[in-house]
């Protein structure tokens, strides 16, 4: 069948795209843009924006939802180890299996309790009170809904006798509210960053987010159950991978090789002569406790220089790379210790530094004692994040460690002490 159209339908030119709306990342505000209008926000002028999700309604033949999971409470109480871990919080069903090793207060927290409510000890100041953060990993392990009850009510009227079933609210959600609710990509935070699910530098490099943002996603924790990618090139993902066993297994040849030079008249004919055995040891011991000292300095003028950072991409990156990733993947174990080259840039100046000032031997001692200090840093910080640990000072550190790291980021510097947050009043209130 032909058809005919006339000159001026066929020159008549395309509506104009209608307009998109877009959330503010910042103010939560909506914003209508059209096409080829700068997308930034008319309330106050945020860049980072993100479309607005079309709404499914009743009659629209997208609302056809997959059914949500249920689960009844003989099912859950089934799950209760600890390669099988579920739990209910407000209604809903937890698969934390992969998080059980990594709990921050420990993995008896969680399997004194598997397959149990705990809603009110999540809540409870006394036991064990938890952040937005836990709320927010949760989120991610969630699996479905505690089965949903029902009442029947019986009606009667004069003249006849009805029996109606309602569908209730079952411990912290209902039905038509919750069920099928759409995400709040305003409220959900990890919508607006990195996607954890590919290499995240790139990621990091393309977006361009500004300083204040970043800063604020970046000090969010995130859980996987595995190590996140950071790098595309394999050969660089593999550098920035460091298991906790290398830091030892490199690093204390170095030590030793370090001290026996300060002890080896051999090695110090030409350079003042060695140490005694004694000397060096007393020396050795001094450089071991200085190194808790520079352990605080360098977490916290260093690690979180973040207030004079500039607001530029480069720094972001490098932020991100030097101590951001531990903070944005906390329980992340081969991101945790120090990468080896990391250690040799920040390391290296140190020892220069010791070898312009003191002889050559004194400065070889202190160097090994530093460089002890850093292996039994590094263990310890490890230790605190993933063991069941000693109650005698590690179980107060433990505690004081993860509050950096869940609480309050800005305070709270030492790993192996807290003498030297005593000392300056960055001390965390537990």
């Amino acid at each position: 069948m032909n058809s005919t159209y006339s000159a001026a339908q066929v020159t008549a030119p395309r509506p104009p795209a209608p307009p998109m709306t877009y959330i503010c990342a910042e103010c939560g505000s909506d914003n209508e843009i059209k096409p080829k209008e700068p997308i930034r926000c008319k309330e106050c002028g945020y860049r980072i924006m993100y479309k607005q999700r079309t709404k499914r309604t009743a009659s629209s033949p997208s609302a056809t939802m997959a059914p949500v999971k249920t689960f009844s409470m003989a099912e859950i109480a089934k799950h209760n180890k600890a390669d099988d871990c579920w739990i209910i919080v407000a209604g809903k069903v937890y698969d934390v299996s992969s998080f059980v090793a990594d709990h921050p207060g420990g993995e008896e927290y969680v399997l004194d309790h598997a397959g149990e409510d705990i809603t009110a000890l999540l809540q409870d100041e006394t036991e064990h009170l938890h952040s937005d953060v836990a709320y927010e990993i949760l989120d991610e392990l969630m699996v479905g809904y505690v089965e949903k009850s029902t009442v029947s009510s019986t009606t009667t009227t004069t003249t006849t006798t009805t029996t109606t079933t309602t569908a209730t609210t079952t411990q912290g959600f209902k039905e038509t509210d919750d069920l099928y609710k759409d995400t709040d990509i305003v409220a959900d935070k990890k919508e607006k960053f990195l996607d954890l699910s590919k290499p995240l530098l790139y990621q990091l490099w393309k977006a361009n987010y500004p300083k204040d943002f970043y800063m604020k996603q970046v000090h969010i924790p995130r859980h996987l159950p595995h190590s996140a990618r950071v790098f595309e090139s394999d050969i660089l993902e593999i550098f920035s991978r460091t298991p906790w066993w290398l830091v030892p297994l490199l690093w204390v040849p170095v030590v030793t090789l370090l001290f026996s030079w300060s002890v080896n008249a051999e090695h110090q004919r030409y350079q003042g002569g060695a140490l005694p055995m004694e000397t060096a040891s007393y020396i050795f011991t001094f450089g071991f406790f200085f190194w808790s000292f520079a352990e605080y300095v360098i977490h916290r003028f260093l690690f979180h220089v973040d207030d004079l950072l500039p607001d530029s991409t480069y720094s972001n990156v490098a932020h991100f790379l030097l101590h951001g990733i531990h903070h944005y993947l906390p329980m992340d174990r081969l991101r945790l210790v120090m990468p080896p080259v990391l250690t040799v840039v920040l390391g290296l100046p140190i020892y220069l530094l010791f070898r312009s000032v003191l002889q050559s031997a004194v400065a070889d001692a202190m160097m090994a004692g530093v460089f002890f200090g850093y292996i039994c840093y590094d263990m310890v910080h490890y230790y605190l994040h993933h063991a069941r640990v000693l109650e005698f000072h590690f179980k107060d550190m433990k505690t004081f460690h993860l509050a950096h790291h869940y609480k309050q980021y800005d305070n709270g510097y030492g790993i192996t002490s807290k003498i030297w947050d005593r000392v300056f009043g960055t001390l965390i209130d537990l």
